[in-house]
């Protein structure tokens, strides 16, 4: 394996992490703990750094430590915004494409989180689903490009998302909104898709509010 390739092996491996809060905001992370974790040398760490820098994922001062960056309220209330706003167009555009594909990629996801929610399984897991859901009318209206966009921009809100699920644990209630979600779509009933999708994607801040303000406050920009 090429020194390029172990490098970029490393910072996916390290940014995933980070998006699934193994790394949590406001955690140190050095290049010799990269170094000495990795196998590689600090040449190497520092470009890894770098990248993750660059990604948003980290903050360094010179001649201090890098750490993981600070989740950022005001950027998830936006994001969150932007989200609500994009998914209700898009799905009333996916509306005028349905297709039985279409529905059954839908109620297949659907199934997959109804049988992981029987087992144990891991948040990511979870996780993946729901943005594979999400993902789909993003793909029937062509609007991909758009999707990859959001998914490289929100790094605040991303891993805000993983706090929600990893922390509270409210897998069924957030099956429960995608079934809800699916149905309204299904009847093409507008009126209660836009009133899903609000609740469904700014119910997180409802359900991590107290949690914001207290044992997750470490986490959290002081604006």
């Amino acid at each position: 394996m090429s020194v390029k390739n172990t490098t970029e092996n490393i910072y996916e491996d390290l940014r995933d992490k980070i998006m699934n809060l193994e790394y949590k905001p406001g955690q140190t992370i050095t290049e010799q703990e990269i170094s000495k974790t990795y196998g590689v040398s600090r040449t190497p760490s520092r470009d890894i750094l770098g990248r993750l820098k660059s990604s948003g994922l980290i903050e360094s001062m010179p001649f201090k430590t890098s750490h993981v960056t600070l989740l950022d309220m005001d950027i998830i209330k936006q994001s969150i915004y932007m989200r609500v706003v994009l998914e209700k167009q898009i799905i009333k555009d996916a509306i005028k494409l349905i297709n039985d594909k279409f529905i059954a990629d839908m109620e297949y996801n659907l199934k997959l989180q109804e049988l992981l929610l029987k087992r144990q399984f891991e948040t990511k897991e979870f996780y993946d689903l729901d943005c594979q859901l999400h993902k789909l009318w993003y793909e029937l209206t062509k609007n991909l490009f758009i999707w990859e966009k959001i998914e490289k921009a929100q790094v605040h809100y991303k891993r805000f998302k993983m706090l929600d699920i990893l922390e509270v644990k409210n897998f069924k209630d957030i099956y429960k909104d995608h079934k809800e979600l699916i149905e309204a779509i299904k009847d093409k009933n507008i009126e209660k898709i836009d009133k899903v999708i609000s609740d469904h994607l700014y119910s997180g801040i409802k359900r991590l509010q107290e949690l914001i303000q207290g044992e997750f406050s470490e986490y959290f920009k002081k604006n």
